[in-house]
């Protein structure tokens, strides 16, 4: 079978030349006057120079290699109205930010599955009137702002449609002021309790939360999927060899300790949450970070990597903060001019259903902006900044740190609720369960950057989920 690899050495880049790329090599070198032993940046930057990257090796895949997802038809449904891939409709005005936020109120209220019992649902406008002193009234809130008063409790300025309201947490009433902790701006809440003095008093609140399930579905065919992100091609931090095992496991070459061969054989799909290429400018004097300076040849390496695996297996990928897409979210699919390969390019976030199990594909730019508002956070449990999103049914629910884009609809809001919900971004593995949802943050490819250093970060790269459909088992395969 004829391949790509991703990240050789010197002797094995010359070797992997085409002889009309290695002229040119050749050529540029003697340009610049080099002899003797070439080195692989010598050689790197004559590639540069004539603005090629082709890196290609012949291998075999092993006889005894066995691989049901061959023999499958793909079961792939993509949920196209929620991805805003080829609808965006704003033209950033301050209209279009009131028509966002109107657009997530309204739907993120219509998903509490209840009405709190004893309570009469209310409004900010009608909890302002005299007659309402001493009712017990129920409103949806988002939170302006949240304010600890000089008695120690907390208060809650909170918004709806029709205006502004105060709603008071007391301390005396431990359970709830405790909650209240979780509570950040922007939350968008049912809170329920008396009034006093055109106050709420608290009772109790609740998050719009994801229903429980039983479990998540299995499916009829023994097949699996494999969950990554963060790869960053192009950059010098780039794991080559631990994503080489990765892609020639994938083909049957490559038996990794404590996996037999049969799950390589299972796995029809690859879900990539993110962070393809490591991007141009995203940082300040990032060029020093790169290998690749030019932001095709760091998705030719993606191409590279989509026409190196079994053409049976379907590749769904969706772009993260240093893709060559706009910063704010929701981020439509990478253009088909830098992705060339036969892939599922999707935007940020999207929803698809693979092999009749729902999934939520989200990169997880906003991980920063919880980890730094919500108490007990932290980078090294990606799945709990994952379950505080799935219980605000808002994949950015803070305003103001992570950028957005005002579209008419906010794509960000989670009106399905999904069985798997993968991640990436923070670099670092994670795995949970919330309410039957299994949650998946895969890892990265890319060794620790000298920010991660600075920022007290630990990634786990080369790790990848595997998920077993008809199983409905999790492994995870390490190719380090």
């Amino acid at each position: 079978m004829s391949m790509r690899r991703i990240g050789v050495s010197a002797d094995e880049l010359l070797k992997s030349l085409d002889e009309e790329t290695l002229a040119k090599v050749l050529a540029e070198l003697n340009k610049d006057g080099k002899s003797g032993i070439m080195t692989k940046e010598e050689i790197r930057s004559a590639l540069d120079g004539i603005g090629k990257q082709s890196i290609k090796t012949v291998v075999k895949r092993q006889d005894q290699f066995q691989a049901p997802a061959r023999d499958c038809d793909p079961e792939i449904e993509i949920d196209h109205k929620r991805d805003v891939t080829g609808k965006s409709r704003t033209t950033g005005t301050m209209d279009d930010f009131v028509k966002h936020f109107q657009n997530r109120f309204r739907r993120v209220t219509g998903l509490f599955p209840f009405q709190t019992a004893g309570y009469t649902q209310s409004t900010m406008e009608e909890l302002q009137k005299d007659s309402m002193a001493g009712q017990k009234a129920s409103v949806h809130a988002m939170v302006h702002d949240k304010i600890v008063t000089k008695s120690g409790n907390i208060m809650i300025i909170g918004e709806d449609l029709t205006g502004f309201g105060r709603i008071i947490i007391s301390k005396t009433n431990e359970k709830t002021f405790d909650r209240a902790a979780n509570i950040i701006k922007d939350d968008i809440l049912c809170f329920s309790g008396q009034m006093k003095n055109k106050f709420l008093i608290v009772d109790e609140f609740d998050f719009p939360d994801i229903q429980r399930r039983e479990s998540i579905r299995m499916s009829e065919r023994d097949l699996a999927i494999a969950y990554i992100s963060d790869m960053h091609f192009g950059s010098k931090k780039f794991m080559g060899d631990a994503f080489n095992r990765f892609v020639r496991w994938l083909n049957g070459e490559e038996r990794i300790e404590g996996q037999s061969n049969e799950l390589a054989g299972k796995v029809k799909y690859v879900v990539v949450a993110g962070d393809m290429a490591d991007g141009i400018g995203i940082y300040p004097n990032q060029e020093k970070d790169l290998e690749i300076k030019d932001i095709y040849q760091q998705y030719r390496m993606f191409d590279d990597f989509v026409s190196s695996i079994p053409e049976y297996i379907e590749v769904i990928a969706i772009p993260g903060n240093h893709d060559a897409v706009r910063r704010g979210e929701p981020m439509p699919a990478v253009a088909q001019d830098l992705i060339t390969s036969d892939c599922h390019r999707l935007g940020n976030p999207s929803f698809c259903t693979l092999e009749g199990i729902s999934h939520l594909i989200y990169h997880g730019t906003s991980f920063d902006s919880m980890i730094a508002s919500v108490p007990k956070l932290s980078y090294r449990e990606p799945q709990k900044v994952m379950m505080e999103l799935l219980k605000r049914r808002h994949l950015s629910p803070l305003y103001g740190t992570n950028p957005i884009v005002p579209e008419p609809i906010d794509y960000m809001v989670i009106d399905t609720e999904p069985e798997i919900f993968h991640t990436g971004h923070v670099h670092m593995n994670g795995i949970g369960k919330y309410r039957g949802a299994l949650l998946l943050n895969s890892g990265t490819f890319q060794d620790l950057t000298d920010f991660q250093v600075k920022q007290g970060h630990v990634p786990t790269p080369g790790q990848v989920y595997v998920y077993e459909t008809k199983l409905g088992k999790i492994n995870r395969v390490d190719f380090i």
